[in-house]
């Protein structure tokens, strides 16, 4: 794994932390700058499932439907 890498540093760090919120939020805004909409909303989805009611990931799952036009879940 290459730290210049943020996506793979991320993922092993979520890897070995599976339930960290915030480093899986970090994960799903890295995703989506990095132009990968779709796996950003795996990841929103995935931590929606842990705190459903967490307005800043349902706000980033918005942001990953919007960067793939989508309109609905």
């Amino acid at each position: 794994m290459s730290s210049s890498d943020p996506v793979a540093s991320l993922r092993e760090a979520l890897r070995l932390s599976p339930d960290n919120l915030p480093l899986r939020r970090l994960l799903a805004e890295t995703l989506l700058q990095h132009g990968r909409a779709d796996e950003a909303e795996a990841e929103y989805r995935d931590a929606l499932v842990r705190q459903p009611d967490n307005v800043e990931l349902k706000m980033g799952l918005a942001r990953a439907f919007q960067e793939q036009r989508k309109s609905t879940a």
